[in-house]
């Protein structure tokens, strides 16, 4: 949908996201494909969870380092650089878990 809104809103509102991202990758995606700001709460509180202020701390140290090295893999050096050429369609690796977005996705209409 991401894109779709990019293109109805025309520049006219700063684009946020969130879903529940959990990869520096998903967030560079997003950037790419036109979002202004990308929400990681959850990591967020998976770091305040785990060691505190230093998790934190160390959460946003790692999406940094992660961020570097998926942009430096693109051939890009700032964020700005990044458009929807960067971003293509692959095919699912695995079935979506209880993290992902939408874990219940493949689920049958009559299950609920």
């Amino acid at each position: 949908m991401l894109p779709e809104i990019v293109a109805a809103t025309a520049g006219r509102a700063e684009i946020m996201i969130d879903g529940g991202f959990c990869r520096a990758t998903d967030v560079v995606k997003a950037i790419a494909l036109g979002a202004d700001m990308v929400c990681v709460g959850r990591l967020y509180g998976f770091g305040m969870a785990a060691a505190g202020r230093d998790g934190i701390f160390r959460v946003l140290e790692l999406l940094h380092d992660e961020m570097g090295r998926t942009m430096g893999l693109l051939g890009v050096n700032r964020l700005d650089e990044l458009d929807p050429s960067y971003v293509r369609a692959a095919p699912s690796v695995r079935p979506p878990h209880v993290l992902s977005a939408f874990p219940y996705i493949e689920a049958p209409d009559d299950r609920y």
